[in-house]
């Protein structure tokens, strides 16, 4: 799971609503219909989906691995999957990756999506969606990727066949032979018909080549989140890059662990609080300290652990973003008129589509809503490691502005557990398109190249 899907969900909790379009979960499979042990054994033919007899079309799905029929522990190959029916006009898919030592339990290794934003991931913790009864089994590690509205309707009349391609990171270790199941449909063209599809199941089995050891990290591979930044702050939601991190991709429930799928992290000698972990990439919640400069980062797990060292301060400042460039944020919409939330606001963004999902740049007088991470202290203070909801305003001194004019938050602090949220009106004369966006907290600037999209 990336770090961004974890605070727009948390972002998504603190407006009390869950627009599902943000990550394009509006339009696609829940997960559990692929056929893979635990799930709808009939992959897509369930009650509400689709209806018909699996491979009884003149059609077909399959699966091609770069790998061939074989993984190495930890490398990443390009997955491709075809759905073929010449007597169809559209085309999605379904599929998962499980160990076959534990089929219904452990999910084998990461899914990422390609960037041609036709594919989308979901797992038994994804807001909105509904697993197959049984197929989200308590302590998975399972992870589905399937097609966005974007990919269906990128595939409208191309028959006879349409092809997703994204990536699968197997597990750092070897976990013996893993195997990729996928449901494929293929409909006659309406966005929603569970008749006038044919649905279709494959499988391909992978056994381990070699590879796995010890864990890595890069070097100035310990950032806040969305940025490149060297130094971290206490109760700052952080990224750690290397390899070999963890066994597989594991998400938390919530819970604030300090040991996730097999895999522990310290922070100057104190426990860090882990949200997701996968070969390449640790998302966590930095434990409370008062110690600053140079610090220990040890990640340990099955494998061994590895050590690298980071700066610790009060601030480390980074805006929460929606890709490489733009912030996360909202307008509010006090009359009803926005596109999440049953009307209560818009994402800021490009208006249009260009990012994905539905935006619109704000204008001047808009009361608007930016997020980020590593603000620095608050009163009241809100420790690490716990849920928070409400108000813990900012302490230190802060200064932002768009495009070199200085904006005054209404409200600057924490709204929930490591997550800050600015609340400001948009003033007039700042330009339009995408404007520079800048803060300085506590003397700590954030993150270069962020843009707020104004009309």
């Amino acid at each position: 799971m990336s770090f961004k899907k974890f605070v727009i969900n948390t972002l998504l909790i603190v407006m009390a609503a869950a627009p599902p379009l943000l990550y394009s979960y509006y339009y696609g499979p829940d997960p559990g219909y692929t056929a893979a042990p635990g799930d709808n054994p009939t992959g897509c033919v369930a009650s509400g989906c689709h209806v018909g007899t699996p491979n009884s079309g003149p059609g077909s799905v399959t699966i091609v691995a770069s790998g061939g029929t074989t993984y190495t522990p930890g490398v990443t190959q390009t997955i491709s999957v075809t759905i073929a029916d010449s007597t169809m006009k559209k085309y999605g898919f379904e599929m998962s990756a499980r160990v076959d030592s534990n089929p219904t339990i452990e999910g084998a290794g990461t899914f990422t999506i390609g960037s041609d934003n036709y594919t989308q991931i979901a797992d038994c913790n994804t807001l909105g969606d509904t697993p197959y009864p049984g197929s989200c089994p308590s302590g998975n590690t399972l992870q589905w990727i399937e097609h966005t509205i974007f990919g269906f309707e990128a595939a409208a009349n191309k028959s006879p066949k349409f092809t997703y391609t994204f990536t699968w990171t197997p597990p750092a270790a070897n976990v013996g032979t893993v195997t990729l199941y996928a449901a494929g449909n293929a409909g006659n063209g309406n966005t929603v018909e569970p008749t006038g599809t044919n649905v279709y199941l494959t499988h391909l089995q992978l056994s381990p080549s070699g590879g796995g050891g010890v864990p890595t990290i890069k070097t100035n591979g310990i950032n806040p989140n969305d940025s490149g930044a060297t130094s971290i702050s206490p109760g700052a939601w952080v990224s750690i890059y290397g390899a070999n991190l963890a066994a597989a991709a594991t998400q938390w429930t919530g819970n604030f662990p300090t040991s996730l799928g097999g895999t522990s992290v310290t922070i100057d000698n104190r426990p860090a609080y882990l949200s997701y972990v996968s070969p390449a990439q640790i998302n966590l919640q930095v434990p409370n300290d008062s110690n600053t400069g140079t610090v220990n980062v040890t990640v340990t797990n099955a494998s061994g652990s590895v050590s690298s060292t980071v700066t610790l301060a009060q601030y480390s400042p980074a805006f929460c973003l929606l890709d490489a460039t733009h912030v996360a944020g909202i307008i509010l919409r006090s009359d009803g008129s926005g596109a999440y939330g049953g009307g209560s606001y818009d994402i800021i963004g490009p208006t249009g589509t260009s990012l994905g999902f539905e935006t619109v740049a704000a204008k001047a007088g808009d009361s608007v809503v930016l997020f980020g991470v590593g603000f620095g202290p608050t009163n009241p203070a809100v420790p690490a490691g716990q849920s928070f909801s409400g108000a813990a305003q900012m302490t230190g001194s802060l200064q932002m502005s768009i495009n070199s004019t200085s904006v005054t938050p209404s409200f600057a602090g924490l709204s929930a557990a490591g997550l800050y949220q600015f609340n400001l009106t948009i003033p007039s004369g700042l330009g339009a398109g995408d404007m520079p966006l800048s803060a300085i907290a506590g003397g700590a600037p954030a993150q270069s190249g962020v843009v707020i999209s104004l009309q």
